[in-house]
């Protein structure tokens, strides 16, 4: 009789939790996309649903790459104080329905849309790049809160309010696909908060690929790296081309030596 008991009470409180589960979905309109030097040109849209009146929070993320840093103010060529920051995605975007403040502060770390980024620090620690001892121990939050610095500033990094649009119990939002950002496989989450407990569908992925122009086997060459190979070699080859002249007239002179050695041989 304890066990039924305790049984119906498990799922009467389990009851608001799953419910909610199950109300939330999303789909992507792409899994998979080929970006060349302008990503945003290429457009994928999040789309799903929702109940009424709840926040839609959603978080794209990934892949991690290390940020190299220094604090030095100086413009040297060598800098003793340079850090490489591990840990940290290399593209971190949370697209919100309604503003932050409207959403309970003590779920913001959980929801990724804490301002500070104070999530993604937990995660991320400091390598020096020389050998200084433990000088600089002291300045691993400075380090830290610089990676994210510029992270923001080259926009990798963003918390977009009120951008998913949200109506009735469907919501829709395109991922910003910015310059640069990074290849391979971003962790898309979408969020929202039942009942003072935060909600999760199953994350899904989005691969993202470079365009390829040509291909290698397994291995493609992307746009930008066919331009760089191109800007490298093109040096080799005129290299090489002036080494060919000047062999060919090498070769003309020996030979205009030799017929005037002939004649006057014959004189």
């Amino acid at each position: 009789m304890r066990t039924a008991v305790f049984l119906v009470i498990c799922f009467f409180l389990m009851a608001p939790l799953s419910a909610g589960a199950a109300d939330l979905s999303f789909q992507l309109s792409k899994e998979e996309i080929e970006v060349g030097l302008d990503p945003t040109r290429e457009k994928v849209t999040i789309s799903g649903q929702v109940p009424a009146g709840l926040p839609v929070i959603v978080r794209v993320e990934g892949p991690k790459r290390p940020v190299l840093v220094s604090l030095s103010q100086d413009d040297s060529f060598v800098k003793f104080s340079e850090a490489e920051v591990l840990g940290l995605p290399g593209y971190y975007q949370v697209l919100t329905s309604q503003p932050v403040e409207n959403i309970p502060q003590q779920f913001w770390n959980e929801l990724g849309i804490n301002p500070d980024y104070q999530q993604l620090k937990r995660n991320a620690w400091t390598r020096m790049r020389q050998n200084v001892g433990e000088g600089f121990e002291k300045y691993q939050q400075d380090y830290l809160d610089l990676a994210l610095k510029v992270k923001e500033q080259k926009r990798m990094y963003a918390v977009r309010q009120g951008v998913v649009q949200h109506r009735g119990g469907n919501f829709q939002v395109d991922i910003p696909l910015i310059a640069g950002m990074p290849l391979g496989e971003l962790k898309v989450t979408v969020l929202t908060v039942v009942d003072n407990q935060v909600i999760a569908a199953p994350a899904q992925v989005l691969h993202i690929k470079p365009a390829s122009l040509l291909s290698l086997g397994s291995q493609e060459v992307s746009i930008s790296a066919v331009l760089v190979i191109s800007l490298f070699m093109l040096p080799i080859i005129m290299l090489t081309v002036a080494q060919v002249l000047e062999m060919v007239e090498q070769y003309k002179e020996e030979e205009k030596r030799a017929r005037l050695l002939k004649q006057l041989r014959q004189n």
